[in-house]
């Protein structure tokens, strides 16, 4: 039939225009692809913090008569060796801190802990110009915090056990007691006690934890999400060129208007409304490979769920039908293809952005709202409820909406060529 030989002819021409094979597949991938690898390790489950390397030099001694039955130092240092961080943490011990500062320049650790020896007689007797020092690998940032957090969170525990200790104090001497030294060790062990428990629920158990920071494996969860929020990432590139590629083939019909070749086509014995409708059918067919292409592409590339069959043919189907009606209605409007960059360039890119094609992911009440007014708008719902996963039957009022909306666009648009080149 001669409808399809023009429609072929049509596509021909298309595939020989780079800026329409540019705009129609390789922007949208591109586009998609740089917010994928964006998100890449998330998307993978790649979250994992690298093994600390700590070297610790404790020469803390504990002073005679300490209620302590262990020098602070070492309570550090095994803060370090305890099981409970041996996954994440590679402890090792240190003669002195010379040793440990070559470690660190030779990257064998990130970070050194040397605590002095008089730490803990230091502490005890409220001096406060005693400290820790903590040597880092300068091209570390992660690890050293960690570091610095654990010391800090262990030396604010030894000061809550003097706190414990004034308080107690204070509360047995209201009820006309008095703590006696040879008790203090005994709650000063105690504290430390509920102390360790607490941090090590604190940070290192699931089953207790006040706060969870976790890096679920592959397929977990998060990444189920970051894949749901690529399908629609990829969706409103989707939708976006979808429309520019229809409104694109459209002017061919403009086109050879100003090189003189459709005048020519109509003087020929082939009816006018045959030679339309196999330049609008080269515009459906289009438009359909792209969604078709994209589809796919999306799909392996980056393992995007479209949905069941039936809601992502139907999703499809609407596109199609309202990107090639906007199409027609837009370039019926448009007397020379000089026009068409501002038209199409200003007219989709606003409308994309009323839709809320570029916030796709994003759930924001106005762009939905004006969603109601747009094509792309309800193409947009329709995508969004076969990438959730929903039955056909939930689809079946976007792609009336959007069916109808595409014949009303067609009709007016194909009215006006009609009337145009009579």
């Amino acid at each position: 039939m001669k409808i399809f030989d023009i429609a072929f002819k049509d596509l021909i021409r298309s595939t020989r225009s780079l800026f329409l094979i540019g705009m129609a597949f390789a922007a949208p991938l591109l586009l998609t692809a740089l917010i994928y690898f964006a998100f890449g390790s998330i998307a993978s489950g790649d979250m994992s913090m690298a093994d600390i390397k700590v070297g610790v030099v404790n020469a803390d001694v504990l002073p005679a008569n300490s209620p302590l039955d262990v020098s602070l130092g070492e309570n550090i240092r095994s803060m370090f060796f305890d099981d409970s961080v041996r996954s994440w943490i590679t402890a090792s011990d240190y003669a002195d801190e010379a040793a440990a500062h070559g470690a660190v320049d030779a990257q064998e650790i990130g970070v050194a802990v040397i605590i002095p020896a008089t730490f803990t007689k230091d502490y005890l007797a409220g001096k406060t110009d005693t400290s820790i020092t903590i040597l880092q690998d300068p091209t570390l940032t992660i690890g050293p915090t960690v570091v610095r957090d654990m010391v800090a969170s262990l030396l604010d525990g030894v000061a809550g056990g003097g706190i414990t200790i004034k308080v107690v104090s204070e509360r047995m001497t209201v009820n006309g007691k008095t703590l006696e030294p040879a008790g203090i060790p005994s709650l000063i062990q105690r504290y430390i006690n509920w102390y360790t428990d607490f941090q090590r629920a604190l940070f290192h158990s699931l089953e207790n934890a006040a706060l969870v920071v976790t890096s679920p494996a592959p397929g977990g969860e998060l990444s189920n999400d970051i894949q749901a929020m690529m399908g629609l990432v990829m969706a409103g590139q989707l939708i976006f060129f979808s429309f520019y590629t229809g409104a694109y083939a459209m002017m061919s019909i403009l086109q050879e208007s100003e090189e003189g070749t459709l005048e020519r086509m109509f003087t020929t014995p082939t009816d006018r409304t045959t030679i339309l409708a196999g330049k609008f059918l080269a515009v459906f067919i289009t438009v359909i490979l792209q969604g078709a292409v994209l589809l796919i592409a999306g799909h392996y590339l980056f393992k995007i769920n479209w949905g069941e069959p039936g809601s992502l043919a139907l999703s499809l189907l609407g596109q199609m039908f309202a990107s090639v009606g906007l199409a027609v209605l837009l370039v019926s409007f448009i007397k020379t293809s000089k026009q068409a960059g501002p038209v199409f360039g200003g007219g989709l890119t606003m409308l994309g952005m009323l839709s809320g094609l570029f916030t796709a992911n994003m759930n924001i009440d106005i762009f939905n709202t004006m969603g109601n007014f747009t094509p792309q708008g309800w193409v947009l719902k329709a995508w969004r409820l076969s990438l959730a996963g929903q039955p056909v039957s939930e689809l079946i009022v976007p792609f009336v909406v959007l069916f109808a909306m595409g014949i009303v666009m067609f009709v007016i648009g194909a009215r006006m060529f009609g009337k145009r080149f009579a």
